[in-house]
């Protein structure tokens, strides 16, 4: 399929998954159902395949591209801290709008469509981009454990054990070792994965509740233009300046595009930041993110 192929299938996907949940063939609750096998066994299959078939000849640049994840994520949430400080949002709010400006949902959404527009080739590259955004997360919930108080071993369980990152450093040294798998480990690995992306998507159509933004409009029309606009112009001048080119600079691009993560709900929910705020950040920026990415890909 080519892009615009590659965006409307995702859309239709994601329309269906609404669908569901406004008939009542799904509830809103099955998200964290769908999430759950989406996180800990399809993203887990697809992502060890990737890296164990990838040509990791290039590993370098591929480390390159977390930290322009990174660099983007920082200089993102620095610019959102100012805003909302400014504007005398209290620190609740401010941390968990910071949140969702600093993190990339380059898993979820930046996988199906970097692997539609480009191929396992770009997965690979959107992986290691997405390690960034983890590294991210885990370095928010060690901040926030600091300033709100809170248990180590949360942080340990969701970042460190994190399957889909697990699942690269096994891929990787699978790889690098050339550890044979067989026959059947890398079909039952394969059916596994297809699962993925349709129920990443379905998950991401479920979970669309537009009724919550209107309290926080302009925070999120803040947000998203931050994340959705803004955030691949700042890719564009760091990856020139790494010397990044061809696919590397094509998918970090890309990526620096995508909307607000679903982790950041993940920490206003546990360190009891504004998840209001937080939550219409994510809605608002994952609904736009439909048209803005097709844009983006055009003029990459």
């Amino acid at each position: 399929m080519n892009s615009y192929e590659t965006i409307l299938a995702i859309v239709i996907i994601i329309i269906i998954g609404y669908a569901c949940r406004r008939l009542d063939f799904l509830k809103s609750e099955d998200t964290q159902t769908l999430n759950k096998i989406v996180v800990y066994i399809a993203i887990p299959a697809l992502i060890f395949l990737t890296m164990y078939n990838a040509d990791l000849s290039n590993i370098n640049a591929f480390g390159t591209i977390t930290i322009v994840c990174i660099t983007v994520g920082l200089i993102s949430g620095i610019i959102t801290y100012v805003f909302t400080y400014i504007k005398g949002y209290s620190p609740k709010t401010r941390w968990g709008v910071v949140a969702a400006s600093t993190l990339f949902n380059s898993g979820f959404l930046g996988y199906p469509v970097t692997l539609g527009v480009f191929g396992s080739a770009g997965l690979v590259r959107a992986v290691f981009f997405d390690v960034g955004s983890t590294i991210l997360f885990i370095s928010f919930g060690v901040f926030f454990l600091i300033l709100y108080g809170g248990r180590y071993q949360d942080i340990i369980k969701r970042s460190i054990l994190f399957p889909p990152l697990l699942a690269v450093i096994l891929g990787i040294l699978a790889n690098l070792l050339q550890i044979p798998l067989g026959s059947v480990i890398p079909s039952v690995l394969d059916y596994l994965s297809g699962a993925a992306i349709p129920l990443i998507m379905l998950s991401l159509g479920l979970s669309l509740d537009f009724r919550g933004i209107k309290e926080y409009f302009p925070l999120a029309s803040f947000v998203s233009a931050l994340k959705l606009i803004i955030s691949p112009v700042i890719a564009l001048f760091v990856v020139g300046f790494l010397g990044l080119t061809g696919l590397d600079r094509t998918v970090t691009i890309l990526e620096a595009g995508m909307p607000s993560a679903m982790l950041s709900l993940v920490l206003a929910i546990t360190y009891e930041l504004d998840m209001k705020a937080t939550t219409a950040c994510i809605f608002m920026t994952t609904s736009i993110s439909i048209i803005t990415l097709t844009l983006l890909i055009l003029v990459i």
